[in-house]
């Protein structure tokens, strides 16, 4: 049975609570504790109709929510394969240490330090695999669940009505909880001066749509994309990115769909680069006011207003002012301007034909960027005349980079500073004393959230 019939079932249960209450108000019965159930039931089936009729849109905005609080289900993957590969890779080398100690006679004291670490690796591992069942039924099996409690919220005389209530309550608070809960932990960690990675936890984190335009508003493609902050004075790379064939940020180590992820407490200086040409992309630097959130996503566009023209097979056109302009017809490219500034076209060996130019000096030159190689030809116009540059694109074939990216998550949650004297504290307070703080948060606004939705007052459910 798919998921309409159980959305069905539930209006019918509610259209059902309506005619039976209507029934009981309208029978001639003069007993009051009988009559008492029809107007109940009737406020009953209007309550439940109101949630049925509202909780697809509110279950389908509850991802938007949750990136506004600045976490995402991408953020949760992350934290949780870092947490997850932690916890293994350090139980592996006690355990090594562990077979080797024994076999070395009088070194039990030795031995016995390790203990305390497997045991609070254990912990982790087994509250980890607890977060993922509670993934599981949140992320996989949600929408399912809700309708269930939507079923059981709608049976007349709330035989099953704090049930309900919980099921739809646990769904909508374990939705957002989740994708928060990395920011929680990361934040928490932070006061307690558990978790050092001052670079990451100081700057905070978001995930944003970008798309890098030219001067004419065409996107770039292939091109490398590099994000700064300013640290004591100087600008520090935090992560390398990519643009694909739309010009669309995005991360080719981890494949994040076309969301990048950019500090969220601090100002980020992007660069792009394109056959060794760096190029500022504005707005300069990037503060969290130029971005917006358009319902679904955080969204920006980055504009590089000296590059006229770029495309897949790194062919690049720009310039150091603004006095030129690029026309493109079909696949030939038209540039004329008249100053003293430069324009430089850069090319792979076999990219371009046909070129020609009047009224400017040319000069050669030949370039190497990312184990690419082409040649660079750059305009000057001369003293008071109009410079045109005319030349043929041709197809030429897709190279890769050789660049090695470095996505900024990856670093804000990087948990290699946990390796420290203070170990077991530290896996015990990040994985298990925290999280059991925040399940507790989560659970007792799911308690909260049922009682308001009409449930029982037994925190654990019941259908009778």
């Amino acid at each position: 049975m798919n998921s309409n019939f159980y959305y069905i079932l539930a209006i019918n249960l509610s259209l059902l609570t309506f005619y039976i209450g209507a029934l009981i108000y309208a029978l001639p019965i003069p007993d009051k504790y009988f009559k008492r159930f029809g107007p109940q039931l009737i406020k009953d089936s209007i309550l439940s109709f109101i949630i049925i009729l509202s909780i697809s849109f509110i279950y389908s905005y509850l991802d938007n929510l949750a990136l506004s609080l600045g976490g995402s289900w991408q953020y949760f993957n992350l934290w949780f394969a870092n947490s997850l590969s932690f916890g293994i890779s350090i139980k592996e080398i006690v355990l090594v240490f562990s077979s080797l100690f024994s076999q070395i006679p009088l070194v039990s004291q030795v031995r016995s330090l390790l203990s305390p670490i497997n045991d609070a690796l254990n912990a982790q591992i087994i509250f980890l695999a607890a977060i993922y069942a509670i993934y599981y039924m949140v992320k996989i099996m949600g929408n399912f669940i809700l309708l269930i409690g939507l079923v059981l919220y709608s049976i007349p005389f709330r035989l099953s009505r704090d049930a309900g209530a919980w099921f739809i309550s646990f769904i909508l608070v374990f939705s957002i909880g989740l994708q928060v809960m990395p920011v929680f932990l990361v934040n928490f960690a932070q006061s307690s001066n558990s978790y050092t990675n001052n670079q990451g936890i100081d700057m905070g984190l978001t995930y944003v749509n970008a798309r890098v335009l030219d001067e004419n508003n065409e996107p770039i493609p292939g091109s490398l994309i590099y994000v700064y902050v300013n640290q004591n004075n100087s600008l520090n790379q935090i992560a390398l990115y990519k643009t694909n064939d739309l010009g669309i940020v995005y991360s080719p180590d981890y494949n994040y769909d076309s969301l990048i992820s950019l500090p969220s407490q601090v100002s980020s200086y992007i660069w792009g680069e394109e056959d060794g040409v760096a190029y500022k992309l504005f707005p300069y630097p990037l503060d969290s006011s130029d971005i917006s959130f358009n319902g679904t996503i955080n969204q920006v566009t980055l504009y590089a207003p000296n590059i006229l023209y770029v495309n897949k097979y790194y062919t690049i056109v720009f310039t150091n002012g603004n006095s030129f302009k690029l026309n493109q017809i079909g696949n030939k490219i038209l540039i004329y301007g008249n100053s003293s500034n430069y324009v430089e076209i850069r090319f792979l060996k076999g990219c371009i034909a046909n070129l020609s130019y009047v009224n400017a000096t040319l000069t050669r030159s030949s370039w190497s960027w990312e184990k690419l190689n082409g040649l660079s030809y750059r305009f000057v116009p001369l003293e008071n005349e109009n410079a045109l540059i005319t030349f043929q694109l041709n197809l030429c074939k897709s190279e890769n980079l050789s660049a090695k990216y470095d996505d900024y998550a990856m670093n804000y949650l990087s948990l290699n500073n946990l390796l420290s004297p203070s170990l077991i504290e530290n896996i015990i307070l990040y994985y298990l004393t925290v999280p059991l703080i925040y399940f507790s948060l989560l659970v007792s606004i799911t308690y909260g959230l049922s009682r308001l939705l009409g449930g029982r007052r037994g925190i654990i459910p019941r259908v009778i």
